[in-house]
Formats: structure tokens, sequence, C-alpha cells
């Protein structure tokens, strides 16, 4: 790899917003309507739109699942009609998939507003004249302001949980820095004052009954996928479990287009179930499946990319993000079957919830820790999200969503945007919605019920194959009823409290 490949790879897919950029003279430069300056590496998308007096302005990409022919221009297009209402406006990205960014600019407001899940992120700084700088990571406006780790976040990473975590990630909308925020998914940052303000959910979850909501969340996913193989040269990673099975199932009608993969990497061997399990799938779908290993050492030039390439406290997965950058294509757009631990009750998994959900219980579950840092940002998050849970949302739900995801999950896609773009069809806010609106009792382990009718409302046959036959049954207690809730009741009460 010359000096000049390198530089091209350097930040690959991201981005920079603020006044006067001094530097990247091989990105993109736009001058916005504000006057501000935004900055993308030539690698990451950039779609512009305008109507009248309205600027819409995409990094990224956008799907619609129900016009899959619709390219980034027609969907911005499409949306630009309802850009004067800004919640209107909002509203309608709840039927939008893909993986973005996007900048709205009317004559009633300027603002930012990430994908469903935020897989696409925005972290912002303020200066103290009010000039407000956005960028894809910390280490961006790091470099440009010289910022260094706040006390609290280095004796956050100093703590015993964080040192003994394999894939730490910062809490709420923390980061190293003071200086700087993470904007959250569900979260929208006017580009004027610099405020955030949570925007959905606003209405009461419907409720779904287990088959209907299975059949519209299948459908809604097929449309999903049918629209990303009209515009992507898809690689799908598969494995044994249920979410890479449930998206592998929605492909069935064009399953040949697919490029199929296994990784092996940490304790995975070619005769670990993921590995076995994902060839029986390939078989059964008759098309050819690509086993690689992840697990060799970074080369010189390609650790001096990942090291610099993001904020260090961020770096987890550097050998399997040079396995796949070694063995795959980096034309293709790689499926990532995550998100969907959202409606899988992560934080719940048996189906038994807490009775009371407090900041406490939130860093315990986090596996966090239980320092002051922690529990602050937390703390805020919940009396945040406060409001979701008297429509009907549970906040644990609604905890991994927009903390453990947007934080740890969508970190990790900017690793692997080195090596690849990244597609996750259940970043989709209408289809997360619809599978949340099913009783959690069918969601939950270890059954999965709904999970399993998911695959099945798409390609009955592949629910034969066995889901991670090698891992632990988890148990779920043998009642579950109102007593089991008073005893609940008591514990809090007497106990916890």
């Amino acid at each position: 790899m010359n000096v000049a490949e390198r530089s091209s790879l350097l930040f690959r897919r991201q981005y920079i917003y603020g006044l006067e950029i001094d530097g990247f003279s091989t990105w993109n430069h736009l001058r916005l309507p504000n006057g501000y300056t935004l900055v993308v590496h030539p690698d990451l998308d950039c779609t512009q739109v305008q109507r009248d007096e309205k600027t819409l302005i995409l990094l990224g990409y956008m799907l619609d699942p129900y016009a899959p022919e619709a390219n980034n221009q027609g969907i911005l297009a499409s949306l630009c009609q309802d850009a004067e209402d800004q919640n209107r406006f909002l509203e309608r990205l709840d039927s939008i998939a893909g993986r973005f960014i996007l900048f709205v600019f009317s004559n009633q407001s300027h603002f930012v507003v990430t994908d469903a899940t935020g897989l696409r992120q925005v972290f912002y700084h303020q200066t103290p004249q009010g000039v407000l700088w956005l960028a894809a990571q910390p280490g961006l406006l790091q470099q440009q302001f010289n910022f260094q780790y706040s006390a609290e976040a280095q004796s956050f990473l100093q703590s015993p949980a964080i040192v003994n975590s394999h894939e730490p990630w910062w809490p709420g909308t923390s980061t190293p820095f003071a200086e700087v925020r993470h904007l959250l998914p569900n979260h929208v940052l006017d580009l004027h004052s610099g405020e955030v303000r949570r925007f959905w959910p606003v209405k009461p979850l419907v409720r779904q009954e287990f088959h209907q909501g299975a059949e519209k969340s299948a459908d809604l996913l097929r449309r999903i996928m049918r629209a990303a193989n009209q515009r992507f040269d898809l690689a799908m990673a598969l494995t044994a479990g249920y979410d890479s099975r449930i998206v592998f199932a929605a492909c069935r009608e064009f399953v040949t287009d697919l490029h199929l993969f296994s990784m092996i990497y940490h304790k995975l061997t070619p005769q670990s179930s993921d590995i076995r399990v994902a060839a029986q799938l390939a078989e059964i779908a008759q098309v050819p499946h690509q086993v690689f290993a992840c697990d060799q050492a970074m080369d010189e030039d390609f650790a001096y990319l990942y090291t610099h390439n993001l904020e260090k406290s961020y770096q987890s997965y550097g050998h399997i993000v040079y396995g796949r950058f070694l063995h795959l294509d980096q034309k293709k757009v790689v499926v990532k079957s995550v998100v969907n631990e959202i409606a899988r009750c992560f934080y719940y998994r048996t189906g038994v919830y807490p009775y009371k959900i407090n900041t406490d219980l939130l860093c315990r579950i986090s596996k966090l820790g239980d320092h002051p840092f922690v529990h602050n940002q937390l703390a805020a998050w919940l009396e945040d999200a406060a409001s979701a849970e008297k429509l009907g949302y549970k906040l644990l739900d609604l905890y991994y969503w927009e903390n453990r995801n947007a934080n740890w999950q969508a970190m990790s896609q900017l690793e692997f945007d080195l090596a690849h773009e990244e597609f996750t069809p259940f970043d989709h806010r209408e289809l997360l919605t619809t599978m949340l609106g099913v009783n959690h009792q069918y969601r939950c382990m270890p059954k999965n019920r709904f999970q399993r009718e998911l695959v099945r409302c798409s390609w009955p046959e592949l629910d034969a194959i066995p889901y991670n036959p090698t891992s632990k049954v988890i148990r779920k207690p043998f009642y579950e009823g109102p007593w089991m809730n008073a005893a609940r009741w008591i514990k809090y009460h007497l106990i916890t409290r």
C-alpha cells in the first residue's frame, strides 16, 4: 500500500461540519445554506436536493421499502415536500430504512437527524461563541480543538468494569471529551441553537396480535431487503443465530444474488456451530458459502490506518476489520443482521420484566459498572425517556435501542467502514415498533417464538435447522403471573429500595 492509497483510506466514510475547516484537500467540500462547510470523505455518498427555499443534504443512503426502485435523490425529493413542518417531516422518516445523516434547511428550521437507530453517527461540539461543529467520531473534533480526556472520562476508563471489558462503550451522550456530545437516535439537533430534543415516540405503541405482527414484520423486512438488493451488490454474513436467519429468509426471492460468508475469529473454529449451520443454510439455498479467517495480525499499513481512523477508546475489532478487508470485495455492501436485539428482550431475556426501572438497575445490566460517570449519564437518559413508558414502550427495550445499540453497535459499524459499507435491515422505525407491539412473552427466550415465526413467514424450510445448537439454554422461571408481580413489588419496596 503506497502513501496515496493509505491517505485515501484514512477516515474512510467520515465527515466534519464547521465554519472554517482546514485540510482534507481530497475530500468533497460543500457550502451549506447557513454559511457552514461540510467536508465529506469521497467514499461516503453525499446527495443534495433543493426545492424552493428547502435544502436536504444526505450523507449515506436511504431505502424506501414502499418504493424499492427509488434512489437517494428520489426519496429526498419526496421528503422535501414536508420539510417546512418539522414534526411531520420526522414522522415521514419512520418508513425510511438505510444508514444516514440528514441535514435539513428550510425557512422554519435548520436541523440534523440520523437514521432510526443512529448507525451513522453525529458527534457535536458548540464553542463558547455558539459555533457548532459536527463530526462522524470524536477524534475528528479532538484534532480540530486539541481536546483532552476529561477527569471523569479518565476515571471511567480506569474503573474495573471497563478495564476488564473486551467491548466497552460510552453511556448516554458521553464521549471521552467533556466538550463533545453524541446525538442519540430519536433526537434532533438544532443547527441554530445547538439544542437537542427528543422527537419520538409521540404516539401510543400499537399492540399487534402474534401472527398479525409476524406477517406484517416479515413483509416489511422483505420489502426492505428487496430495495437493498436493487440498490447494492450485497454480501451477507451468516451465523447459527436467529437474526441472520430472519434476514436470510427475507431474501428468498433473490437469494442467488447474495454473496454468503462467515468469519472465524475469537473462539470460533471451522467446526463451530456458527460455521456449520451457516453452511447448511447456504446448501438449502443452493448458494456458495465463503469462510475466511479474521484472526490474523494486521500488517503495518492497515494497523496505521485502523489506529488513526477513530479515537482510540472506541477501537475493539481491528483484526476482524482487517480480515474482511483482505477477503471480501470492497465494492460489496455488507448486510449486518443486528439491531433486532431491541425486539428480543435483550435486558430481560426470559421475559420477566423488573418491577421498577431505575438508574442503579441500568448501571448493573449495562455491565459498565456503578461509576458516577455512568450513573449520571444514565440518570439523564432515564429522565429524558420517561415519557415513552407512558406511551406503552418498555424502557429496557428503548434503553438497548438508544444506549447499547447507538453507542456500541454504531461505533462497531464505524470501525468496519474502513473495509466496507454496511446495511442493517432492522434499522427501520416502523419495523421495530411493529415488532415491539407484539407481546414480549412471544419475543423472549428460551423459545423465541416470534423470531421463529418471522423465519417461517418467509422461508419455512429454514426453521427446521436448529438455532445456536451448542449454546446454553436459558431457563424461564417456573411461574409467571400476578403472584410473581406481587413478589416483585414486595422485593422492590422492602429490600431493593
